[in-house]
């Protein structure tokens, strides 16, 4: 398992579910992500959910950040107050591809 990042906030968009952030990093050599990958999370206190990505959230109408990540959206059975502040998100999945240098 390789850990993705840690919640720093999450919050729940009626209609589609619930959303991590600061979500998935997007720097040279970090995993690239693609919606369906399984993920787990694990909580402060040790609760551990094995899930999936919904979808991966690209909007943002702030300047653009130093470093960019793109917030994570959970299945409908997945609830804001299921994922507290800290827990952690890992990749399960064996096998994947990473963010390039540019120009590489």
């Amino acid at each position: 398992m390789l850990r993705l990042f840690i919640v720093a906030d999450r919050f729940q968009i009626a209609g589609r579910g619930c959303v991590l952030v600061p979500g998935l990093p997007c720097e040279p050599g970090d995993p690239i992500v693609h919606r369906g990958a399984r993920i787990r999370l694990r909580t402060p206190t040790g609760r551990e959910i094995d899930t999936f990505v919904k979808e991966l959230e690209l909007i943002s109408y702030r300047k653009r950040p130093q470093k960019f990540a793109a917030p994570v959206l959970l299945p409908h059975d997945i609830m804001k107050d299921d994922v507290p502040v800290g827990t952690e998100v890992l990749l399960l999945e064996e096998t994947y591809k990473t963010v390039k240098q540019p120009g590489t």
